[in-house]
């Protein structure tokens, strides 16, 4: 397992590509138990946490949104390796996140947010939609760019459909 987060934290720092980690049920399950330890974390400690139901829908986005776009660019085969990448990273970047998330307190005190936690939370965005690009750019073999722009994308399509269901900013 430690071979394993090491190279979770090769691909965070975009050493790595999902392609380099084992084609197992068993790695994707711990990727997404990963996942929702730091969810977990963030329903319990946050000073204003999601309900269950929209981490649950979350969820379930994201693991449509890689089959999709894994099915639209035929190569379905890649699900298990693209799918334990995003976790897990997601998971690692979340994770050095968590401490802005519950520093900023309750969304309805937003205006008091200090300027420094917005740019670390800035920061922190940029650089999971840059490992999420680093991630896609292997997965279907696209130049960096094109895998950023995946990212992006995926993103947007992810936040109109949380907030057509209701959840969201």
């Amino acid at each position: 397992m430690n071979a394993w987060l090491a190279l979770v934290v090769r691909i965070a720092l975009l050493r790595a590509g999902p392609q380099d980690l084992p084609a197992s049920s068993a790695a994707l399950w711990l990727a997404m138990a990963l996942w929702w330890g730091l969810t977990g974390a963030m329903l319990l400690f946050a000073p204003d946490p999601p309900p269950v139901r929209d981490v649950l829908l979350t969820f379930a986005l994201q693991l449509a949104s890689i089959q999709v776009v894994l099915a639209l660019a035929r190569r379905p085969a890649r699900f298990g390796q693209v799918a334990q990448a995003l976790f897990a990273t997601g998971a690692l970047v979340g994770l050095l996140n968590l401490p802005l998330w519950l520093a900023a307190g309750p969304a309805d005190g937003a205006a008091a947010i200090p300027g420094p936690l917005v740019v670390l939370a800035l920061i922190g965005l940029f650089w999971s939609l840059a490992v999420d690009g680093h991630v896609w750019r292997h997965a279907l073999e696209l130049p960096y760019a094109g895998g950023i722009a995946v990212a992006v994308l995926v993103f947007l399509l992810q936040i109109i459909a949380l907030e057509a269901v209701g959840i969201g900013p």
